[in-house]
C-alpha cells in the first residue's frame, strides 16, 4: 500500500508580538491547507509570537499566558481534517530561570483533530550574530517522532525539528539523526532563518547554505525533509533582520520537490508517495535581485508593522547612494507614499541638482527643492557672534549636513513620515557621515552595502525596470559630498569597500590583510583585479591601517545611527557588538614589512 502524505508549506509573515494578527494568518493557512486537501500544514518557527521578540514580552507572564491561550483556544480547535505544526513560545510558570522569569522554550506544537499531540522543543540554541536563543530559552530534551494520520487513515511518524536542530555539524547532539533512528519517515523543520547575500559571482549565501545542509541530511538519513521558513522583517533594535522565506522540500532521494518564492508570503501543497515526489528544476538566481528584494521588503515591513508612518521621505543629492535609497523606497512603498527632496547649498553643482530632478522625473515624482545656503549663513553668523570664529573647515561642512537633517526631521514630524538615511556600510564604517546630519532618520536601507554593491544594485534597478531610471550620470560621477569647493570623496571605494568588509565580516586586521596581499589571496569576488599591480606592500598596509584607524574612531557615530537592514555576513548594529573603548594595537609597521 502506498504511503501518501500531503503537506502544505505555509510561508507566512508574522508580526512580532501580534498574537491576534498572527492567529488570523494561521487560521487562514489552515483553511487554505484544507482546500489543498493536505494531511499536514507546516508553519514557521515562533510564527504565533514572531521570532524577534521584545525582551519585555519574554519575561512578561501575561504575554506568555496569552500566547498559550491563543494556541489552545483559537488555533487548536480550528485544526480539523488535518494536522498542523505551529511554532510558539512554550513556558513553565512553575520554574524560574536566572533572570527570575518563567522558564521558556522555543517550541512547535503538533495538533491534529483538535488534539495537542506533541510539543517539540528546540534542542540546539544558537548564540551567534543576532541570534539570542541561549539568552531567552532553555534547550529542549530529545523527543520521539509524532504519529499523524493521513486522509486514508494511515499512520505516519514524522520528526519535528526547529531551525538550528538541522544545522548540527558543530554540535555533539544530532537531533535529526536521533529522529531517524527512532523511526521518523519524514523530517519537518520549522525555521526563522534570515537572508544573507552571496558574494558577487558566487552561490555562497544563506539560501545555498541551507540547501547544502538539507542535502547532507537527506543523503545521510534517507528520508524527505520539509523546510518551512518565515518571511518578512523583524528587528533587534539596531538591525532590521529580513527573513527571505524560500521554503523548500527534498524527497528521500534528495531531489527538490517543492520550492516557494523568496521575500513574499506563499502557501504551496506537496504530495509525497513513499517519501518521493515530483522533481522540480532549481530556481533561478540573481544576486543583486535578491539583495534589492530584501531591502525593499525590509523598508515595507518596517513601515507597515510599526504602523506609525504615513509616508517615506527620501532626500536625494544627485549622488548614487540617495538614488539607490530612492529606488528601494519606490519599490517598497510605491510612488504614492514616497516624497523626494533636494536641499542644495552653494557647493552643490547645477549638474547634481539636475540629476536629482531627472531621477525624480524617472520615478514619476516631483522633487521639492529646499535651498539651505541662507540658513547655513544665518546659523554660522549666530554661532560666531555668540561663541567664536568658526575656523575648522569640517565644522562648516558638517553644518550643512546637520541643517539638512534638522529640516528633514522637522518634515518627518509634520507629516508623520519615515525619514531614510542614505549612508552605505563603507561610509558608515569610516565615519564619512555626519552625526545628526545625513545620519539622521529612522532607518538606513543601504547601511549594510559596501560602496561597490551600491553601484551593482543601481545598475540592477535599471535592468529591473527595463530603462535608465537611475541616470547614468549619477552612476558614473566621481563621488563627492559637495560640502566644499572641488571636494571629492577621499577613498578608492573599489578597494576601501572590500577592505572594510574584510575587517568587519571576517575580523581581519591590517597585518593579516597584508599577509593575504603578499600571498595574493585577497578574495577575487570582492577586490579589483588590478589590486596587486596598483599598490606596493607598503602602500597596501598604509591604506589598510588608515581605514582600520578611521573605522575604530567612528564607533561612537555608528552606535548612535539608525537601524540598518542586515543583508551581509556581519552588519553594524547588534550583529557586530562594538565597544567605544578598545586599546588593542598590532606590532609595528616596520616589523610587518620584514620579508
Amino acid at each position: 500500500m502506498d504511503e501518501i502524505l500531503g503537506i502544505s508549506l505555509a510561508q507566512i509573515n508574522p508580526k512580532s508580538g501580534d498574537l491576534e494578527g498572527n492567529s488570523r494568518l494561521l487560521l487562514e493557512g489552515i483553511e487554505r491547507a484544507r482546500a489543498q486537501q493536505a494531511d499536514l500544514v507546516v508553519f514557521p518557527e515562533l510564527c504565533l509570537t514572531g521570532y524577534c521578540l521584545d525582551e519585555k514580552l519574554l519575561i512578561n507572564p501575561s504575554f506568555l499566558e496569552e500566547s498559550k491561550r491563543f494556541l489552545m483556544e483559537t488555533i487548536r480547535p480550528a485544526v480539523r481534517g488535518l494536522a498542523a505544526v505551529v511554532g510558539f513560545v512554550d513556558s513553565d510558570p512553575d520554574r524560574r530561570g536566572p533572570d527570575g522569569a518563567w522558564i521558556r522554550y522555543n517550541a512547535a506544537a503538533v495538533i491534529q483533530e483538535g488534539r495537542l499531540l506533541q510539543v517539540a522543543r528546540k534542542r540546539l540554541l544558537p548564540s551567534y550574530r543576532y541570534f539570542e536563543d541561549k539568552r531567552y530559552f532553555q534547550p529542549g530534551e530529545e523527543s520521539r517522532p509524532v504519529v499523524i494520520r493521513n486522509r486514508a487513515g494511515r499512520e505516519i511518524p514524522i520528526g519535528v525539528l526547529i531551525c538550528e536542530d538541522i544545522w548540527d555539524e558543530e554540535y555533539p547532539r544530532r537531533p535529526a539523526r536521533i529522529m531517524r533512528q527512532q523511526g521518523a519517515r519524514c523530517l519537518v523543520v520549522v525555521n526563522a532563518s534570515p537572508f544573507v547575500a552571496s558574494a558577487p559571482g558566487r552561490r555562497d549565501g544563506k539560501r545555498f547554505e541551507r540547501r547544502r545542509v538539507l542535502q547532507r541530511q537527506v543523503d545521510d538519513l534517507g528520508v524527505p525533509i520539509v523546510y518551512v521558513n518565515t518571511v518578512g522583517a523583524g528587528d533587534n533594535g539596531k538591525n532590521l533582520i529580513v527573513f527571505d522565506g524560500a521554503s523548500l522540500a527534498l524527497d528521500a532521494r534528495g531531489r527538490l520537490v517543492a520550492c516557494l518564492e523568496s521575500f513574499r508570503s506563499q502557501q504551496l501543497g506537496l504530495r509525497l508517495c513513499n517519501g518521493l515526489g515530483d522533481a522540480l528544476p532549481e530556481p533561478e538566481f540573481d544576486r543583486e535581485g535578491e539583495i534589492f528584494a530584501a531591502l525593499a521588503l525590509g523598508v515595507r515591513d518596517y513601515c507597515d508593522k510599526i504602523g506609525a508612518f504615513r509616508s517615506v521621505l527620501e532626500p536625494i543629492s544627485g549622488g548614487v547612494d540617495s538614488a539607490l535609497g530612492a529606488a528601494v523606497a519606490w519599490e517598497a512603498v510605491g510612488p504614492e507614499r514616497l516624497s523626494l527632496y533636494n536641499l542644495p547649498s552653494r557647493y552643490n553643482s547645477s549638474r547634481t541638482r539636475g540629476l536629482a530632478q531627472e531621477l525624480a522625473a524617472n520615478l514619476g515624482l516631483k522633487c521639492q527643492v529646499v535651498p539651505i545656503q541662507d540658513m547655513v549663513d544665518c546659523v554660522a553668523e549666530g554661532f560666531q557672534s555668540s561663541l567664536h570664529p568658526m575656523e575648522n573647515p569640517v565644522t562648516w561642512e558638517n553644518l550643512q549636513a546637520r541643517l539638512r537633517g534638522v529640516l528633514m526631521m522637522a518634515e518627518a514630524n509634520e507629516r508623520q513620515a519615515l525619514l531614510l538615511s542614505n549612508g552605505n556600510s563603507t561610509e558608515i564604517a569610516l565615519g564619512y557621515a555626519t552625526l545628526y546630519g545625513d545620519m539622521a532618520g529612522g532607518l538606513a536601507p543601504i547601511g549594510d552595502l559596501i560602496k561597490p554593491d551600491v553601484y551593482r544594485l543601481s545598475r540592477y534597478f535599471n535592468r529591473l525596470r527595463g530603462r535608465e531610471v537611475i541616470p547614468s550620470g549619477i552612476i558614473e560621477a566621481v563621488p563627492s559630498a559637495e560640502l566644499s569647493e572641488g571636494q571629492s570623496d577621499p577613498f578608492e571605494y573599489d578597494l576601501a569597500g572590500p577592505l572594510v568588509a574584510d575587517c568587519v565580516e571576517r575580523g581581519l586586521s591590517p597585518l593579516q590583510l597584508l599577509e593575504r596581499f603578499r600571498q595574493r589571496r585577497l578574495d577575487p569576488a570582492w577586490y579589483p583585479s588590478d589590486v596587486y599591480g596598483r599598490l606596493s606592500e607598503e602602500e597596501f598596509l598604509h591604506t589598510a591601517r588608515r581605514l582600520y584607524g578611521l573605522m575604530s574612531r567612528a564607533v561612537y557615530k555608528r552606535l548612535q545611527g539608525p537601524p540598518i537592514i542586515a543583508v551581509s555576513g556581519r552588519a553594524f548594529g547588534f550583529d557586530l557588538r562594538e565597544t567605544l573603548i578598545n586599546g588593542w594595537k598590532e606590532r609595528s609597521q616596520a616589523a610587518a614589512l620584514e620579508p
